[in-house]
């Protein structure tokens, strides 16, 4: 009888369509990747070493005991007397022939033949109650650790040095993160139900078959061996299948989004760029396809091979079998019971190494993927560190360069930032502006040089330690699907304050028009909600930054959405409100920068000049080139 179970790792290639992860992953800096970036087919082999199956196997073990134990044990546990009735079923249904056949021939008495099948029954239903409710169980646990695993990654990602977020590798290991959970979950769960439900089922039979014939237990082993080594290979295959295909995977996904999501139809249909997406997208397709052809190609002849060996090795058996009868070595009974659980065990074997194990040894290629990601080194630091706000910002001889990068993109820095000073940091794009914050802030870890924030080293410190009294609004912030109350409070959602402060300060306004249930208005139209414009949503953002408890905010170009004057209103009222508050303004627009105590000047990662407004017009440098080449935005 085979077993019902939900298979949860398909065939070569499958899910091979939109991926969330993959999708976001894809939208990362491709920084430096000239001559250290992907090339070739050789560029995308991964040649880090493999993490082994027990390891993986402990760790799913241990996670499953600690997250859900009574469920595990429960399921496991089980197996035993499941994968026992099993093969009582076969002996049960030897004595039934045998008693049937001495009834007949006088030698047993009737009664004898009733009990038997009254046995045979009970043995039979029994298994069917242990089958269903270790199928119910089993998905459920499935399910519940699945979801365990994701808040895993989750956990994991939130550990990790942020700078590993410009490497290209690291999005590709988060792809493969996301998409092992399952295989880490399936192989765990098929050893542990090999080792409680099919193990005590062969030794049963092997017990059985050498009571009957000590010749028959080579039927095991013919049973066990073609199999096995078809799966070995197998798993080779399907590892280098996964480890070539998950670049690949990624840019698909991404080329994927560009032609069906909503956020990219607008350029995609008016400046036609959807025919390079859908021609991207087609060739990543064809990538796929090619390597998934090649690789079940490869596998289906070693099926058809090793299922002509199989049926060779049936044919076998069958001959011992009839022989023995013929001789008299077997009873009826015992001919009719070996002849139907020969069969049973080829289906069991076949399930057990091809399906189960099979399964598990396919996703074992991204089991160890997942392994590997939630390995990775994460942010270390001190916790009980103090951080003292009235020290400031002080950066010395800071150098740093983005992974795969050949040129720093910050170089030499020196700086120090008073606490309450309102600074201005300018320079046109790609001078290093918004690195220099990030290094600032102790998001990334200078290479050379020392950066202390309120005292505390930045490079020896928890990064939750540091933002915990900082707050900041980007230019590339988050449009989340949810109400406008929870976009603006989802920051600090313990304060008893309401929004109505932080949105006068951001300057938006809730009309009935644009808000038609105030602050409880859903902000998405895929949710019955409504869309805002590109303004509106950075007020939106402004407001989220705005009300998070801070002593330091950074403002990362928030308003280049918003027109020049208006952005010069905005600034003027976030001084207002930021008194005695250290504030770091990062804009290439030079309107607003009268407002700041000191405004820093780059090119090229290197800080050029320093000094208020005043000054470095009255210098004629970099800074007031570009403030003359704006000053008609103003006028």
């Amino acid at each position: 009888m085979a077993r019902n179970r939900a298979a949860h790792s398909g065939r070569i290639g499958q899910n091979t369509g939109n991926n969330a992860t993959g999708g976001n992953a894809s939208g990362g800096r491709n920084r430096g990747r000239g001559r250290h970036g992907r090339n070739s087919k050789k560029d995308n082999a991964d040649t880090r070493p493999k993490i082994p199956m027990y390891r993986v196997f402990f760790y799913a073990t241990r996670f499953m005991l600690s997250y859900a134990p009574v469920m595990f044990l429960s399921v496991f546990i089980l197996g035993i007397p499941f994968g026992l009735a099993q093969g009582l079923s076969v002996f049960a249904t030897q004595n039934l022939f045998d008693s049937v056949e001495g009834a007949i021939t006088g030698y047993s008495a009737l009664r004898t033949a009733y009990l038997a099948l009254l046995a045979l029954g009970v043995i039979i239903i029994s298994r069917e109650i242990l089958n269903g409710l270790h199928s119910f169980l089993y998905s459920a646990l499935f399910d519940k650790i699945g979801g365990g695993l994701q808040r895993a990654i989750h956990r994991k990602m939130s550990l990790i040095d942020p700078v590993a977020f410009e490497n290209v590798s690291f999005h590709d290991d988060m792809e493969k993160a996301d998409r092992g959970k399952w295989s880490v979950m399936g192989m765990t769960c098929t050893i542990w139900d090999t080792l409680t439900f099919y193990v005590p089922y062969f030794i049963f039979m092997g017990f059985y078959l050498h009571h009957v014939s000590p010749r028959f237990v080579f039927a095991i082993v013919l049973v066990f061996l073609p199999t096995l080594l078809g799966q070995i290979i197998h798993t080779k295959i399907i590892s280098k299948f996964v480890d070539v295909t998950a670049p690949i995977r990624r840019e698909h996904d991404f080329y994927y989004n560009a032609i069906t999501n909503r956020h990219y139809y607008k350029e995609t249909r008016i400046l036609g760029t959807y025919g390079f997406f859908l021609k991207r997208y087609m060739k990543m397709l064809k990538d796929l396809s090619r390597a998934e052809l090649s690789a079940n190609r490869k596998t289906s002849f070693l099926d058809l091979g090793l299922s002509l060996l199989s049926t060779a090795g049936y044919v076998g058996i069958l001959v011992m079998l009839v022989s023995a009868l013929l001789s008299g070595e077997i009873s009826v009974g015992a001919f009719a019971a070996v002849y139907g659980s020969i069969g049973m065990m080829f289906s069991m074997m076949e399930q057990v190494i091809k399906h189960r194990l099979g399964q598990a040894a396919e996703g074992m290629g991204f089991a160890h993927n997942f392994m590997r990601f939630i390995e990775l080194p994460e942010r270390d630091g001190s916790e009980t560190t103090k951080i003292d706000s009235t020290q400031g910002i002080e950066m010395q001889n800071v150098s740093f360069t983005y992974p795969l990068a050949e040129n720093k993109s910050i170089e030499s820095v020196n700086l120090k930032i008073a606490q309450g000073e309102t600074v201005a940091i300018v320079g046109e794009n790609g001078a290093g502006k918004s690195t220099l914050v990030r290094l600032m802030i102790g998001l990334y870890k200078p290479d050379e040089g020392t950066i202390l924030f309120g005292g505390a080293d930045t490079s020896q410190t928890k990064l939750t330690t540091i933002f915990k009294n900082l707050t900041g609004v980007f230019q590339r912030f988050q449009r989340y699907h949810l109400t406008l109350k929870e976009n603006i409070r989802m920051g600090d959602t313990s304060s008893p304050e309401t929004i109505f402060e932080s949105l006068t300060q951001s300057g938006l306004e809730l009309t009935p028009a644009t808000y038609p249930q105030g602050e409880d208005t859903m902000l998405s139209r895929e949710f019955e909600g409504v869309d805002l414009s590109g303004g509106q949503w950075q007020r939106v953002a402004i407001a989220r930054g705005l009300y998070r408890a801070h002593n330091i905010v950074v403002l990362d170009e928030p308003t280049a959405a918003i027109d020049p004057i208006e952005e010069s209103r905005i600034y003027e009222k976030f001084i207002e409100i930021s008194k005695n508050k250290t504030a770091i303004i990062v804009t290439h627009r030079l309107g607003s920068t009268k407002i700041a105590d000191r405004v820093i000047v780059m090119e090229k990662g290197k800080i050029v000049d320093i000094g208020n407004h005043d000054e470095l017009l009255s210098r004629g440098g970099t800074y007031a080139k570009m403030f003359h080449a704006q000053a008609e935005w103003y006028e």
